[in-house]
């Protein structure tokens, strides 16, 4: 067990992460989906 100061990065030294701009679109998409289907069933009943 060596104590190279280059095998334990420190918590500030680490890279940061691209931001998650493909996660956060299909989430959107999936939420219009969601809100889409359930405004059909809601209006669907409503007309009856």
């Amino acid at each position: 067990m060596s104590s190279d100061p280059a095998s334990h990065p420190e918590v500030g030294e680490e890279d940061e992460l691209p931001p998650p701009t493909g996660t956060l679109f299909l989430m959107m998409i999936y939420i219009m989906v969601m809100a889409g289907m359930w405004l059909s069933i809601y209006f669907e009943f409503v007309g009856r």
